[in-house]
């Protein structure tokens, strides 16, 4: 009875023991934290960026194609924003493709202590052609200050001029939208330094009737303004820079995520929001780097359908649109996406606006791309070609966000030599002789700035 005693005793306390040292052992690996992770494979295909600049379209070619004359929304455009619309119009015609990617300069799913400032680069040397932007760098919401740069006294808006700045510099095109929060709740909040509070990201939170108050003449309109002022800032900053921008305003408004989507809300009520929008920044605020990009989100079942809440040729300079590849059908999706293309430019011709393929991406699982198991090792190239074959000058995936493993849209590196799956077929990409990164996009500005009609 003793002995059982004891050999029960010591068979719990062994029992014990084990699952101490069962929690003492630390946590399995997940891949966004370990390079070493086997979903992540050895890179075999370099990229050649010799070759990327010899095969850019040479400035001779340009002129060729380029528009003598534009007709933009402002008619106080600066030379270099009409020289970026004729020069997307020159390689539209050309069908060179340039490859944009949200947030590429300051945003990366790996490598973010390491490599470079983009997972682009880290895969291609160079920076994406097109560096999107977003104004909740300049609210804080996709952009932190370091103790030391508080402590400079820098603002949000002062490093993401330097980054955007930079990117501009390494040959890069910049475009910026708008994820405006809901802007009934900002009303509410306690005011900081004589200013609203628009911090923070309100997707779907359509409550308060949030796009007929912002309206002109609504209870909001002061507070959009408000809004407005802190994107003019930005956008003056650019300008006084000699850097256009291609400005997305209030986009995919027919679908119901967005405040100022179709869900529950009037077609008047957006396209004076729109022309409102563009008032301000041009004729008050003397905003005249700006190309006026409209942009909603696909598929669409005819012309009046994609122009459906259309602010009017006065008010928009670029026809573009928003589509996600959100099933496993990869040759299914390309279809549609072909069907979205030849609509979109047809409306484009008919209006003479220029197209643009704003977002396009696989949305898949809750997210972006997989960490494995994504079924086509080329499908940035083969997006990129319905873009070519459409005459668009360029397209758009979303951003890579630090390592969180359903937001990110794009390949990226581990390590110099290891990466997500799709890096070789990025890689690929990057070496037709179509694409176009930063690397090689050339002195557009060499072109000859075309009249304002």
């Amino acid at each position: 009875m003793i002995y059982s005693t004891f050999a029960g005793a010591m068979r719990t306390c062994a029992l014990i023991g084990a699952l101490l040292g069962l929690m003492a052992l630390p946590a399995a690996a997940h891949p966004v934290d370990d390079p070493a992770d086997p979903v992540y494979r050895a890179r075999t295909v370099l990229p050649d960026a010799a070759k990327a600049r010899r095969d850019a379209p040479a400035l001779d070619m340009l002129r060729a194609a380029a528009p003598r004359t534009v007709h933009l929304a402002d008619a106080a455009a600066t030379a270099e924003t009409r020289q970026l619309y004729a020069y997307l119009t020159a390689l539209g015609q050309l069908q060179y493709t340039i490859y944009g990617h949200q947030n590429d300069a300051h945003h990366k799913f790996f490598r973010i202590d390491s490599g470079t400032n983009s997972d682009t680069k880290d895969m291609t040397g160079a920076l994406a052609g097109i560096v999107g932007l977003d104004a909740l760098s300049l609210t804080g919401e996709e952009l932190e200050l370091t103790d030391a740069e508080r402590a400079a006294g820098m603002s949000c808006a002062d490093k993401l001029e330097r980054i955007a700045a930079e990117a501009s510099n390494e040959g890069a095109i910049l475009t910026l939208s708008m994820h405006i929060p809901n802007l009934a709740r900002v009303a509410k909040r306690p005011q900081a330094d004589g200013g609203y509070d628009f911090s923070g990201y309100s997707p779907d939170d359509l409550s308060g009737h949030v796009l007929h108050r912002a309206a002109p003449g609504g209870d909001l309109h002061p507070v959009y303004t408000a809004y407005l002022d802190m994107v003019a800032d930005f956008l003056l900053r650019m300008q006084r820079r000699g850097i256009p921008v291609l400005f997305r305003p209030l986009h995919e408004h027919n679908g119901d995520w967005f405040w100022w989507g179709a869900a529950g809300t009037d077609g008047a009520d957006y396209t004076a929001l729109w022309q409102y929008t563009v008032h301000y920044l041009r004729d008050v605020r003397g905003v005249h780097n700006a190309l006026y990009v409209y942009a909603p989100n696909a598929p669409f079942s005819s012309t009046e359908d994609y122009l459906d809440r259309y602010p009017g040729d006065a008010y928009v300079d670029v026809f573009g649109f928003d589509f996600y590849d959100d099933d496993d059908d990869t040759p299914a999706f390309l279809k549609r996406l072909e069907h979205a293309a030849a609509l979109v430019v047809s409306a484009a011709d008919a209006h003479g606006k220029l197209p643009a393929l704003t977002e396009v991406g696989v949305h898949k699982n809750g997210g972006g791309l997989a960490l494995t198991g994504n079924d086509d090792p080329h499908w940035t190239s083969a997006a990129a070609a319905v873009a070519r074959r459409h005459h668009i000058p360029y397209l758009m995936t979303w951003a890579n966000f630090e390592q969180e493993e359903k937001n990110f849209y794009q390949p990226f590196m581990v390590s110099d030599t290891r990466g997500h799956e799709l890096v070789d077929g990025f890689i690929d990409y990057y070496n037709e002789e179509t694409s176009l990164f930063a690397d090689g996009l050339g002195d557009w500005r060499g072109l000859p700035v075309p009249v304002q009609e």
